[in-house]
């Protein structure tokens, strides 16, 4: 199985933590927030791992290597300017080849089991599977119908969306050939933004629930949340799967 580790991002809203350092490789106990990534695709059965690198790219080869450290092959994708999370899926696609490849957000730690993400998504006709939690008043809402059929997506709506359970994107979502070569070309497309609205529309994006811990370590406050976690015993890491 195939997955994309999202990393170029500059990881602003963290401040100085992130001026000589790129926010996966924050440390939320012995091990940075990449590497936590890392060992649970492994545990999951992934063996290629695509990461896309742009703010202090040298850093991510140095401290992961090729990967084998977890059973992985690890093949780097650098931009000379980030291109957007969908940009980034299309420009991996000549790589990827025609599999359904997951991708995963560079800052979420999770124990969300992505094994059964991935065969829930083969399970559908969905050209897109995202994970979702329940936070109604997200940047992103998405309102599921019968089977977690996703009947509309909403990115940054600026209405309120009033009437049903709101879902909201996980950072971390399958995607099929054909999602994968739908991608719209030019600018800088973004997953939630450009792409999930128009499979929603069709009847071709699905959703899992969230079954777990996860956190989007986006701001001092989050990265400390995620350290509080791992020391309570709330989220339990997995260890490394050696080759």
């Amino acid at each position: 199985m195939k997955a994309l580790v999202l990393c170029a991002g500059y990881g602003r809203r963290l401040g100085d933590l992130t001026r000589d350092r790129p926010k996966p490789l924050l440390e939320v106990g012995e091990h940075a927030i990449v590497e936590h990534i890392l060992a649970r695709l492994a545990a999951a059965g992934f063996d290629d791992v695509w990461i896309n690198l742009h703010h202090h790219a040298a850093q991510f080869p140095a401290r992961l290597g090729d990967g084998s450290a977890w059973g992985l092959r690890i093949h780097w994708l650098l931009e000379t300017e980030p291109m957007g999370t969908a940009g980034t899926v299309s420009s991996a696609r000549t790589q990827v080849g025609d599999a359904p490849l997951l991708v995963h957000y560079g800052d979420i730690l999770t124990d969300h089991d992505l094994a059964g993400l991935m065969a829930a998504h083969r399970d559908t006709d969905a050209w897109a599977t995202i994970l979702v939690h329940d936070r109604p008043g997200s940047n992103s809402v998405a309102v599921l119908g019968e089977g977690d059929r996703v009947e509309t997506f909403l990115e940054r709506p600026s209405i309120p969306v009033i009437g049903a359970q709101q879902w909201a994107f996980s950072g971390i979502c399958v995607l099929s050939p054909s999602a994968q070569a739908g991608i719209p070309r030019g600018g800088r497309p973004d997953l939630p933004a450009h792409v999930f609205p128009v499979l929603a529309e069709r009847g071709l994006l699905f959703a899992q629930r969230l079954a777990g811990f996860r956190c989007a370590i986006d701001s001092p406050e989050r990265l400390d949340l995620a350290r509080r976690a791992l020391a309570s015993g709330a989220f339990v890491p997995t260890p490394r799967r050696r080759p």
